[in-house]
């Protein structure tokens, strides 16, 4: 049996580029996402949120948080 320094559950130096790649796919979406959720934070007081063109806009933001994770 491998002592646990030759153990490397099969993960190679070679993962590294697509580790960060991953990272900072994640850290664009954490980017694109927190202005949304600090923005929904503002005036806790009120009872409703006015966003016109709603659903138009969420689609647009999924379609580009989707091509950002494909790209």
């Amino acid at each position: 049996m491998k002592n646990e320094e030759e153990w490397d559950f099969g993960f190679s130096d070679d993962m590294e580029p697509t580790i960060e790649k991953h990272q900072s796919k994640a850290q664009d979406i954490v980017d694109m996402i927190m202005p949304l959720l600090n923005n929904l934070k503002k005036n806790p007081d009120k009872p409703n949120i006015v966003w016109p063109d709603r659903e138009k806009t969420i689609d647009k933001f999924i379609k580009k948080m989707y091509d950002k994770l494909n790209s």
